[in-house]
């Protein structure tokens, strides 16, 4: 009789700074790019605005990917997404359009509320072995749901 080693340990993995900053990073960027379109959309004519508003709904989507990407290497940022009903993975039919719906003033301050928030995210993964250790993981907590609550709020809007 063969006895099999568990190989695999359920042991969850140390999330890797230098990583997430990047997606936080990379986060950043999509949701700048997203609201560089929507504020031009606001200035633009039917045609120009119709693009524009893809434009942006194109970055949404990126930036949701980044999310999901986020969520596969911190669980518990996973966790607070789950808890505030969002899936991991979008399942939208391609064909189906979003349409926008709200005051686009609100969706520009939820964007740039976001952006802060992934830059704090980015300031708090680049800290390391920092006196302040307990604070910074009640801030990343706090953050976390206010990430989710934001991105529901968006979410909401298209």
């Amino acid at each position: 009789m063969i006895h099999l080693r568990k190989v695999f340990s359920r042991r969850s993995l140390a999330v890797d700074p230098a990583h997430m900053i990047t997606l936080h990073q990379e986060a950043i960027e999509q949701l700048e790019l997203m609201h560089t379109a929507t504020e031009a959309a606001e200035q633009a004519s039917d045609g120009v605005r119709d693009a524009l508003n893809t434009i942006a709904e194109n970055h949404w989507e990126e930036y949701t990917d980044i999310i999901h990407m986020i969520s596969m290497h911190d669980e518990h940022f996973a966790t607070v997404m789950k808890k505030h009903g969002f899936t991991m993975r979008d399942n939208e039919s391609a064909d189906n359009e979003r349409q926008f719906y709200g005051s686009r003033l609100l969706l520009l301050a939820l964007l740039l509320g976001l952006i802060r928030r992934h830059r704090r995210f980015a300031y708090f993964y680049g800290l390391r072995s920092n006196p302040m250790g307990d604070y910074i993981k009640e801030s990343i907590a706090m953050e976390r749901e206010h990430v989710a609550v934001m991105i529901g709020m968006v979410q909401n809007m298209m």
